[in-house]
């Protein structure tokens, strides 16, 4: 069995949380939480009533007062949810979280009348507002917010469900969130996080990655009923809220959220499921370099030659930040503070939170990363691609808070950009062809993952919030059919997922915290193929263009945006020249292989 825990000096790499609160009893936490309800109840009396019909100027100083509150505020909720990522186990940091969460909601209700107010500006007053130079820096928001008003409903009914939010959607997603972290997987006497556990099923040793991989199967099992349970709620929960809010799908809310349409998502699914074939025809491929026969889900992420040789932490950082300073200085000392400063946390520990994810906080604080460094060369294009949201966050910080996050839509482009930058340097640096086309493979198959299972995730989703909605509560086992029929489409005749897989969605976090956000991956990350390939175009003379991208944060409709950079996602065209991408790096893996 191979060391999956084996030492990457990546052991002391963890968080100084210091620069926001001591500790998860540190009195400046009940402060800030009193002074910030304080400031909640001064703004509702001050403004009530009054927002859609405020002059320019009046406007301008409440969204100033507005943006400093929303800043302030922001810190003891996201010191509180990275405490609980380092240990859901630990009882100071889950009761800080459950408090943090109560205090929001006590602040939300003094609140809910801003955004009911901001959507009833009439077209009239809103042109006077964008024609004033201080006022009109809000535009991009006011609109934003205008786009909900169908959806909303009356303030006292706003209120009720912002009183009753601790114990909604957010409650339930930390139970599962803690059961996921408390899933241990016994393989061969070892005791192993789920994380790690997953990583063997990229180990080059087929005996090594069904073992793993049913070991995994077992594990979920384990309690796989009470998440189950935890799903359907979720499930019910949002079939009721979009009944109440009148959005014409389960997915409308997310999409409106996100800047673009239905339709403009339903393009994107289509256009994806519609090249299965390119996924398939990998597999084809790997299956006869495997020369295993018959592929399975334990087959996915076998390595091909020497694309498994490990990394320690020191190797993964030299590589990532070189790839980034080579891009460009700027954009390298940007990422660099992340490694000086103590800004990311990146060990395997029991009670940690699986996966990774970079954690922005306010325009004028910067954000923190989370790993799980198992030593790999996959774990060094994971930390290129969090790092990559971390410079988004970091070169976006000149944007007011309204304006400091771009949409999901846009949010993966400079991680997979990232991803792609380190990528080329490996392989412009490898010269042995079959260790060339074991990176290509690894490449095609963390696209593949992105791209065409994010899309199939997203048709299990479908499936299951219309099951749920027509049929009512449904069993893990019918979750594990819609699961298998779903994601087996993507793989056609190439490979077969055996019955253990159909527990497999019984751990996937986003299904439950932030339902519909799966697409935003596919359509990120054929978005990032598409500008980074312009790049290769037109060279560094792109450089600049790019980072003025980045930096632009949330503040312009995406389509706006990324017509800057010469490219238009409104065309049904796009996202064939994404796959298009796609098609050329699975033909250059038939090529190696021939």
């Amino acid at each position: 069995m191979a060391q999956a825990l084996a030492a990457t000096g990546a052991e002391s790499v963890r968080w100084d949380l210091t620069d926001l609160f001591k500790g998860p009893d540190d009195s400046g936490i009940e402060v800030s939480l009193a002074r910030e309800l304080a400031r909640a109840e001064a703004f509702e009396a001050r403004y009530r009533g009054k927002v859609a019909t405020l002059d320019p100027k009046e406007f301008a100083a409440m969204m100033r007062e507005l943006a400093e509150y929303e800043e302030s505020a922001a810190r003891p909720e996201v010191y509180a949810y990275m405490l609980h990522s380092q240990d859901t186990q630990d009882h100071a940091a889950g009761r800080l979280l459950a408090r943090v969460r109560e205090a929001a909601a006590e602040r939300g209700a003094h609140l809910v009348f801003f955004p009911l107010e901001l959507a009833h500006i009439d077209d009239a007053h809103a042109a006077r507002l964008y024609a004033d130079p201080d006022a009109g820096v809000y535009r991009h928001f006011v609109e934003h917010e205008r786009r909900f008003r169908p959806h909303q409903l009356s303030e006292p009914e706003e209120r009720v469900l912002t009183d009753f939010s601790p114990v909604g959607n957010g409650a339930w997603v930390r139970l599962f969130e803690e059961l996921c972290a408390r899933i241990r997987v016994g393989i061969d006497g070892q005791d192993l996080p789920l994380d790690s556990a997953l990583n063997l099923t990229r180990e080059s040793d087929r005996e090594v990655r069904r073992k793993a991989s049913g070991a995994i199967t077992e594990a979920l099992r384990g309690d796989v009923r009470t998440r189950g349970y935890i799903f359907n709620v979720i499930l019910q929960e949002k079939s009721i809220d979009d009944r109440v809010r009148q959005f014409p799908s389960w997915i409308s809310s997310r999409n409106l959220a996100n800047e673009t349409s239905d339709e403009a998502v339903q393009a994107l699914v289509d256009a994806v499921t519609g090249r299965y074939d390119v996924c398939v025809r990998y597999y084809r491929v790997k299956r006869k370099l495997l020369d295993v026969g018959e592929l399975h889900e334990w087959d996915r992420y076998a390595p091909v030659g020497e694309a498994t040789r490990n990394l320690t932490w020191d190797d993964a950082k030299e590589l990532v930040l070189g790839s980034y300073s080579r891009f460009s200085p700027r954009a390298g000392k940007l990422v660099e503070q992340f490694f000086k400063d103590r800004w990311i946390d990146a060990p395997v520990v029991p009670g940690k939170q699986g996966g990774a994810y970079c954690m922005p906080v306010t325009p004028h604080h910067h954000p923190y990363v989370l790993m799980n460094f198992t030593g790999k060369l996959r774990d060094a294009l994971t930390l290129a691609h969090e790092l990559g949201h971390g410079l988004h966050d970091r070169l976006a910080s000149h944007q007011h808070v309204f304006d400091y996050h771009p949409p999901l839509t846009l949010a993966e482009t400079a991680s997979v950009f990232g991803e792609a930058l380190t990528f080329d340097r490996i392989m412009a640096e490898e010269k042995d062809p079959k260790v060339r086309l074991a990176m290509l493979c690894n490449q095609c198959e963390d696209a593949f993952s992105t791209v065409f299972r994010q899309v199939a995730f997203n048709r299990f989703e479908d499936a299951s919030h219309t099951a749920r909605r027509t049929q009512g509560e449904l069993s893990v086992e019918e979750l594990g059919d819609i699961f298998q029929e779903k994601l087996q489409a993507m793989f056609g005749d190439a490979l077969t997922l055996t019955d253990e897989h159909k527990v497999w969605w019984s751990y996937v976090g986003h299904f439950l915290h932030t339902p519909g956000y799966v697409y935003a991956y596919a359509f990120g990350n054929l978005l990032a193929l598409s500008v980074y390939h312009r790049f290769l175009e037109v060279g560094p003379s792109f450089v600049d263009t790019y980072l003025d991208f980045l930096g632009a944060g949330g503040s312009t409709q995406p389509d706006e945006l990324v017509r800057r950079i010469g490219m238009d996602i409104t065309d049904p065209g796009f996202w064939d020249a994404g796959l298009k991408i796609l098609d050329g790096m699975v033909a250059e893996v038939e090529r190696l292989a021939g």
